[in-house]
C-alpha cells in the first residue's frame, strides 16, 4: 500500500507543478476581452490613440507565449538547481516565486497604465513553473515504487484540471473591467499549502547519494517513501540503481557487466550521433527521442493551446454570446476534472501505449468536427462545443496525462535529470510556435487555422502507433531490454 510520505509528496508536487500549469494556462482565458481592453486603454493613455487590432492581437499572443518561453528558461535552470540545492529546496524556492508573479499580474490594473506588469508577472510565474515541472517529474520517478509510479505521476493532470477549473470558476464573476485582477490572487493560498507540505517530506534519496554519499540516510528516505522497512528487497533494488547511477556519473566509463552502460554524456547521446554511435547510445537516443515525439504530439493535438483559447473559440469563432462562452468554458473545465482520474486508476492497468494511440485518434476526429462546424458559421455551433470538449477530455485521460512522465520512463536514471530538462524544452519550443501562430491566424482565417493541429495529429497518430513502447509496471532496464529485442540490437541491461 502506498505510504503517507509518497502521497504527501505526490500532492505537493501536483500543487506546485500541474496545478500551477493549469492555472497559468487558463487564467487569461475568460477575462481575455477585458484584459485586451485594458491594454488598449493603457496605450491610449500613453499615446493618445488606440492600438491597431493586428498589434493588439500580436501583444495578446505574446502575453500567452510568455508562459512557454519563460518555462524553457526554468527548465534549463531546474537541472542546475536540482543538482545544487536538491529536489526539496528547489521546490521551495520555485514555489515561493509564484507569489510575486501572481501579485504583479494583479497589480497591473491598479498601476494603470503599466500593462507591462502583466508580462513581468507572467514571466516570473512561468519561470518558476518550468523549474517545478522538471523537478516534479524527476522527484516522483526517483521515489515512487514502480507499481504505482504511473498513478502518482498521472495525478498531475488531475491537479492541472483543478487549477484550470479554479480560474474558470473565478473567471465567471470576475471577468469584468474592474474585477479581472482578482483572477490571479486565489493561487497564492495554494502556493502556501504546497510549501508547508514540502517542508514535511524527505529529500530525494538520489540527491542524498549524489551530494552526501550517505547510504543510511538515502535508505531511510527511500523506505519512508515506499512504506516498507529499510531492509526490504524493493529498497535494496532501488539503492542499487542509485549507487550504479552515482558510480556511472563519477567514473564515466563502460562497465562490461551489463548495467546502463555508455561512455558518453547525455547531451552527446541526444545530439551527437556521429560521436555516440555504440549500440547502447543508439538505443538510449532512440528511446529519448520517442519521449520527445510524444510530448510534441501532445502539443499538436491542440488540447493545451485551445484550452487557453476556449472562450475565444466559442465566442469569436462559433457565435455564442460572451456569457454563454464563459459558462460553456467553465462547464468544459468542470467535466475535465473527473476525466483526469481515468489515467490515475487505469494507466498502470491498461498501459501507456493504448492511452496514447486512442487519444490521438479521437483528437484527430474532434479537430475535424470543429473545422466543419465553424465553417458552417453558427448553425452547428454546438458541434464546435462538442468537438472542443471531446478534444480536451480525451487528452486529459490520454496522451495529455501520459506525456508528463512517459519520457522519464524511457531513459536511464543517471541521465534522467538532464534528459527531462532537454525533453521538456522541446515541448515548450513547439508550444511557443503553435500558440503564437494560432490566435492571430484564427482572427484572420477562422476554422482553417485548426489545420495547424489536424495535419500533425494525423501524422503523429501513425508514428505513436509504430514507435511507442509499453512502460507500465516496468523498470527502465526492462523497457530498454524490450526495445532492444524489438529492434534486434545486441544490448542487455541488468534487471
Amino acid at each position: 500500500m502506498p505510504s503517507l510520505s509518497i502521497h504527501i509528496l505526490s500532492i505537493a508536487l501536483c500543487l506546485s507543478s500541474g496545478f500551477q500549469q493549469g492555472y497559468i494556462a487558463s487564467v487569461l482565458n475568460q477575462p481575455y476581452a477585458q484584459i485586451e481592453q485594458f491594454i488598449n486603454s493603457s496605450w491610449i493613455e500613453r499615446t493618445g490613440h488606440p492600438i491597431s487590432d493586428s498589434t493588439l492581437h500580436l501583444l495578446w499572443s505574446l502575453l500567452n507565449v510568455c508562459f512557454p518561453i519563460a518555462t524553457i528558461f526554468g527548465q534549463f535552470l531546474a537541472g542546475w538547481m536540482c543538482s545544487q540545492f536538491g529536489r526539496k529546496y528547489t521546490a521551495l524556492i520555485a514555489s515561493f516565486l509564484y507569489i510575486p508573479g501572481a501579485l504583479l499580474c494583479a497589480a497591473a490594473k491598479w498601476c494603470f497604465p503599466a500593462f507591462e506588469l502583466l508580462f513581468v508577472g507572467r514571466i516570473i510565474w512561468s519561470l518558476a513553473n518550468g523549474v517545478n515541472t522538471v523537478n516534479a517529474t524527476v522527484w516522483i520517478v526517483e521515489c515512487a515504487p514502480p507499481q504505482i509510479r504511473g498513478r502518482m505521476a498521472a495525478m498531475q493532470e488531475f491537479f492541472m484540471a483543478l487549477g484550470s477549473l479554479l480560474t474558470q470558476a473565478v473567471g465567471v464573476p470576475f471577468s469584468t473591467d474592474e474585477l479581472w485582477p482578482y483572477n490571479f490572487l486565489p493561487n497564492c493560498a495554494v502556493v502556501v499549502v504546497s510549501m508547508v507540505m514540502f517542508a514535511w517530506v524527505a529529500e530525494s534519496p538520489q540527491f542524498i547519494m549524489e551530494k552526501y554519499n550517505d547510504v543510511d540516510r538515502a535508505r531511510k528516505a527511500l523506505a519512508q517513501y515506499h512504506g516498507v522497512s529499510e531492509d526490504d528487497p524493493s529498497v535494496e533494488s532501488e539503492m542499487r540503481i542509485c549507487e550504479q547511477s552515482i558510480g556511472k556519473n563519477k567514473e564515466k566509463k563502460k562497465n562490461t557487466v551489463g548495467g546502463i552502460e555508455t561512455s558518453h554524456t547525455g547531451m552527446e547521446i541526444m545530439f551527437m550521433p556521429w560521436r555516440a554511435k555504440d549500440q547502447t547510445s543508439r538505443l538510449i537516443r532512440y528511446c529519448a527521442w520517442v519521449g520527445v515525439m510524444v510530448k510534441i504530439a501532445y502539443v499538436f493535438t491542440g488540447a493545451r493551446s485551445l484550452r487557453g483559447y476556449s472562450t475565444f473559440i466559442l465566442y469569436t469563432l462559433s457565435n455564442f454570446t460572451y456569457s454563454q462562452a464563459t459558462w460553456l468554458s467553465f462547464a468544459t473545465g468542470l467535466l475535465r476534472l473527473p476525466f483526469t482520474l481515468v489515467p490515475v486508476f487505469l494507466v498502470d492497468r491498461l498501459g501507456r501505449r493504448p492511452l496514447i494511440v486512442v487519444s490521438m485518434l479521437v483528437s484527430f476526429v474532434s479537430i475535424l468536427l470543429m473545422i466543419v462546424a465553424i465553417d458552417i458559421n453558427g448553425e452547428w455551433k454546438y458541434a464546435t462545443f462538442i468537438g472542443l470538449t471531446v478534444l480536451l477530455l480525451i487528452n486529459t485521460c490520454g496522451i495529455g496525462s501520459v506525456s508528463r512522465f512517459y519520457a522519464a520512463e524511457l531513459v536511464p536514471r543517471n541521465l534522467l535529470l538532464s534528459s527531462v530538462s532537454t525533453l521538456t524544452m522541446f515541448e515548450a519550443l513547439t508550444k511557443i510556435g503553435v500558440e503564437f501562430a494560432f490566435y492571430p491566424t484564427a482572427n484572420v482565417i477562422g476554422a482553417q487555422s485548426l489545420l495547424l493541429f489536424l495535419v500533425p495529429t494525423g501524422i503523429f497518430t501513425v508514428m505513436c502507433y509504430l514507435m511507442c513502447p509499453e512502460t507500465s509496471r516496468m523498470t527502465v532496464n526492462e523497457v530498454l531490454n524490450n526495445v532492444a529485442a524489438k529492434k534486434k540490437m545486441d544490448v542487455v541491461f541488468i534487471m
